[in-house]
């Protein structure tokens, strides 16, 4: 299957007028989707908060849907992109999870719609919700495999269950980050510590 959420029918602007447009409906479409969830969410209140012609959004997007994976792609490639400037100095695995965790905390912190919306997608569409995740997962997978043969993580283990599992730690700590109502550099440090320790050691006392 190929990827959902790329080559919807959505098209980008070519002229600086018309980013700043697409932008403007990008940002309303965010505030609304995670206000009111996809479902109860219409075009008609897009384009009405958005000041635009219903004209202008059909420009763009053919429906509701394609602007929701549009959405749901760029969340994606923004935290790809958010990790990969964050590890891109790391040489060992465990830097570059540490790196790589505190990261995506930080993008969770900075832009907390993302979570709303990324998680509304289970409801909006529940194969572009798998294609998510799994798009993630295979990523996950291939890394992770090079450092099974690096000798860095162990080689008993199925890396598809592996990805998952380090995405439950990001996910559900990235959680506890937005239940705060500030976050220092000192304090992202500790949370991502402590969750870093946990990998490493385990919970259990032996």
């Amino acid at each position: 299957m190929g990827d959902k959420m790329d080559g919807m029918n959505y098209r980008l602007p070519k002229r600086r007028d018309g980013q700043k447009t697409f932008d403007h409906i990008i940002k309303t479409a965010k505030t609304l989707f995670s206000e009111k969830g996809y479902q109860a969410t219409s075009v008609n209140e897009i384009i009405s908060e958005s000041g635009i012609a219903t004209g202008t959004f059909y420009l763009y997007f053919d429906d509701k849907f394609a602007l929701y994976s549009y959405l749901l792609a760029s969340y994606r490639r923004g935290i790809r992109k958010a990790i990969s400037q964050g590890i891109k100095d790391a040489k060992t695995r465990y830097e570059k999870e540490r790196l790589g965790l505190r990261s995506f905390l930080k993008f969770a912190w900075e832009d907390p719609l993302a979570y709303r919306i990324i998680w509304e997608s289970m409801f909006a569409d529940k194969e572009l919700f798998q294609e998510y995740y799994k798009t993630f997962s295979r990523d996950y997978v291939r890394q992770l495999g090079y450092a099974v043969k690096t000798n860095e993580v162990r080689s008993d283990i199925d890396l598809e269950t592996l990805s998952y599992v380090l995405m439950g730690v990001s996910n559900f700590v990235g959680l506890q980050i937005l239940f705060k109502e500030t976050l220092t550099d000192e304090e992202l440090d500790y949370i991502t510590d402590q969750a870093m320790d946990v990998l490493t050691h385990g919970m259990f006392v032996k």
